[in-house]
């Protein structure tokens, strides 16, 4: 065999060797599935914008409310109220909304036992859902679940408006 057969065969064998991690191209990079769980925290780590984080509704009850029932508040409330929970507890809240028909109804919110509840209370169900209630937090901030409990304090009457 001549020393450029050798020499060939050599390169043909070392090449087949290689793996194809090499590239840098987005096709080859690793990626993560829709279904895979995300990476865990590291120990002792802070995301960014952290803010308090409780397991379900009862941790909340002693919350104080932070902001203030005045007319941006309230207004902001309505609103969201409209867009967000009317179509379980009405326009009104007084429950019967459409969505009742296909669910459980949901409770009037003027009820006894629903203004017996604390503030904090309150903003943990409209964050971490109820009984028959999905958790509602998903697009809303802090501020505004506050203004939700705002809005919801003046159905009862609790609020006078501004």
């Amino acid at each position: 065999m001549s020393p450029r057969t050798a020499l060939l065969a050599a390169l043909l064998l070392g090449a087949g060797a290689c793996s194809n991690d090499w590239r840098t191209d987005m096709w080859y990079q690793p990626s993560l599935r829709p279904e895979d769980a995300p990476r865990p925290q590291p120990d002792r780590s802070v995301p960014l914008g952290a803010v308090p984080h409780y397991e379900s509704r009862d941790d909340t009850e002693a919350l104080a409310n932070p902001v203030a029932p005045d007319a941006r508040s309230l207004a902001r409330g309505q609103a969201l109220f409209l867009a967000r929970c009317a179509p379980c507890h009405g326009p009104q809240g007084h429950g019967g909304g459409p969505v009742s028909r296909y669910f459980p109804p949901a409770p009037d919110l003027a009820y006894a036992t629903v203004q017996a509840r604390s503030d904090g209370f309150i903003w943990g169900t409209i964050s971490y859902g109820g009984k028959a209630m999905p958790p509602a937090r998903e697009g809303l901030s802090v501020r505004d679940r506050w203004d939700l409990v705002n809005h919801v304090r003046f159905i009862q009457g609790r609020v006078h408006a501004p």
